[in-house]
């Protein structure tokens, strides 16, 4: 599929990122279109900067667009070079609320999200589109390495459920695909908010990301995670390279305010989309745990994250039975799929990323 696409970065206090690592984006948008003759943009939304970004931006060419602008399909951009437009919010509103006004704001079907301290090598978006000529296709995430060491630190996602909570963090590598020339697209857990394509549409119908997860965290794996129960799919491409110098926003945020929000969205995600019973019960039996021992395990913000999620329980409720009317697979239809994703004889399943660089070396 070749269609034209919306790329949208979200950006607070960004400036030194965005002169680092927008350059790549531009070239890259710039390759695709003349590739197929297609239009592109290039879509930020500045979140409430308190530095010299929206200036910046506007001195690189971004024109502002007005409340009248947004979403005005397919009348943007040419395939010579990207359409540069700025989305400003007067206050900082978080990731999720950022992203969704992007993505709203879009003008094209596909919609590559990145974080705005993400490097795209050249040839990164064809292999994301191509995917999308498979109409079950909710979104597609690429294969990412650290931009300061190198290290591969972003592949395939896999999905199961112990000990009371939904495991999504366990990683995979195709073996088809683990040498220099990789190849082959596989389903993954969650596409991440920071180096991923989108289908809009089916992005603005599912419901955007979930302002409950606001400012940030968890709200790309609750929308893939709901994507799947619709039966929807979201895949992995190893062919689509960025580099991402990991968690340069985060930097700016306390580490036990980052922990706690953690922890809280984690807990909103499991309650708006856990809906088997076996499970339920699995999940508040080692939730009650966890809080009994919180003190003798010296983790007192786990109890902090627990009170801040039982604030949004009226909420929470809503958009439970939201979820279970949708929903399509069951969540033991969900991770049967990564079962037999990982039981697969060309799949190498990890923890840890010294398990894979060991299988790179040959070890």
């Amino acid at each position: 599929m070749t269609a034209a696409v919306s790329i949208v970065i979200p950006n607070w206090n960004g400036l030194e990122l965005l002169e680092r690592f927008l350059p790549s984006v531009i070239a890259a948008a710039i390759r695709y279109g003349h590739q197929f003759d297609v239009p592109t943009e290039i879509l930020i939304v500045d979140d409430g900067s308190a530095d010299k970004s929206v200036e910046w931006l506007r001195g690189q060419g971004f024109e502002e667009a007005g409340p009248g602008d947004e979403g005005a399909t397919g009348r943007r951009g040419d395939a010579a070079k990207p359409a540069l437009r700025l989305i400003t919010n007067e206050t900082n509103r978080g990731f999720g609320p950022a992203c969704n006004r992007g993505f709203e704001a879009a003008s094209y079907p596909l919609v590559f999200l990145l974080n705005n301290d993400v490097q795209v090598e050249p040839d990164a978006i064809t292999p994301l589109a191509e995917n999308f000529s498979d109409d079950s296709v909710f979104a597609v995430h690429c294969r990412v390495f650290d931009v300061e060491s190198g290290r591969e630190v972003g592949t395939g996602k896999l999905g199961s459920f112990s000990h009371g909570f939904i495991r999504v963090h366990r990683s995979y590598v195709s073996l088809e695909s683990s040498g220099a020339e990789p190849r082959l697209a596989l389903c993954s857990m969650f596409a991440s908010g920071g180096s991923a394509m989108f289908d809009r549409q089916r992005f603005l119908e599912i419901g955007r990301f979930d302002s409950l997860f606001a400012p940030i965290y968890w709200e790309d794996v609750d929308i893939s995670y709901r994507a799947w129960k619709r039966g929807l799919s979201v895949l992995y491409e190893p062919r689509s390279v960025v580099r991402h110098r990991v968690s340069s926003t985060m930097r700016k945020i306390g580490r036990r305010r980052m922990r706690q929000m953690q922890q809280r969205n984690r807990l909103i995600y499991h309650w708006i989309n856990l809906h088997d019973r076996r499970m339920l019960m699995s999940h508040v039996m080692w939730l009650a745990l966890l809080a009994l021992t919180a003190v003798f395990r010296f983790r007192p913000d786990f109890l902090l994250s627990l009170v801040s999620a039982l604030k949004k329980l009226p909420e929470i409720r809503k958009r439970r039975l939201e979820e279970k009317r949708a929903a399509r697979r069951s969540d033991r239809d969900v991770f049967n799929i990564f079962t037999s994703l990982e039981r697969r004889a060309d799949v190498f399943a990890y923890d840890d990323y010294a398990e894979m660089e060991a299988l790179r070396s040959g070890q």
